[in-house]
């Protein structure tokens, strides 16, 4: 993972040495045995130097965890079928990435300990979750969805198989697997009875 280009200017430089290397350190020693000073020596800067921009290895590792993460794109392709496809198609980058996978879990159990990262991570996933919210949203505009149905739930039931194969079982996550959530949530969604029907 090599996220630093020649040419920047020496402040950005370092800041992403140091994000990178807190990635690379936690996906390869976990959370509880990272110190500022293997960061340091990872990303060929002082301690002073990271904190001056970060009080705890927590929010260090969140912030480079979000360095990493872009928010996925909001399509509009005219059907919600067509929307979440090409937004599940977006979600290669992060999946792929090893490190990425090995970190998550641990910067989870840092927000349910730590009220500085909590709080950071709570806004994160708002930022993330708002392309979706407003693809499904659009539906409902477009009549596909019913105006009563919980968003946040269809949400979590499109995204949840997606996590719970790339942090816990391991399964394979590809265009065939999203097609089929895709198609199996949208299936028990359209089957629901609408008010008033």
């Amino acid at each position: 993972m090599n996220l630093v280009r020649r040419g920047r200017p020496r402040n950005e430089q370092s800041t992403s040495a140091i994000l990178i290397a807190t990635i690379e350190l936690v996906s390869e020693i976990g959370l509880a045995a990272l110190t500022m000073d293997a960061v340091a020596a990872r990303a060929g800067v002082s301690k002073a130097t990271i904190y001056r921009r970060w009080s705890t290895k927590e929010a260090l590792m969140l912030d480079a965890w979000m360095s990493c993460v872009r928010t996925p794109t909001v399509p509009d392709t005219g059907t919600l079928h067509d929307d979440l496809t090409e937004m599940f198609t977006s979600l290669e980058q992060p999946l792929a990435d090893g490190d990425l996978q090995r970190v998550f879990p641990q910067m989870i159990a840092a927000a349910k300990v730590n009220d500085e990262v909590a709080a950071a991570y709570r806004s994160f996933i708002a930022e993330r979750r708002r392309p979706m919210r407003s693809v499904l949203e659009r539906a409902v505009a477009r009549g596909e969805l019913a105006a009563d149905l919980d968003l946040d739930l269809v949400h979590d039931l499109l995204v949840a198989p997606v996590l719970y194969r790339w942090l816990v079982s391991d399964g394979p996550i590809d265009e065939r697997v999203t097609a089929s959530i895709v198609q199996i949530v949208l299936a028990g969604v359209h089957a629901l009875p609408r008010v008033g029907a």
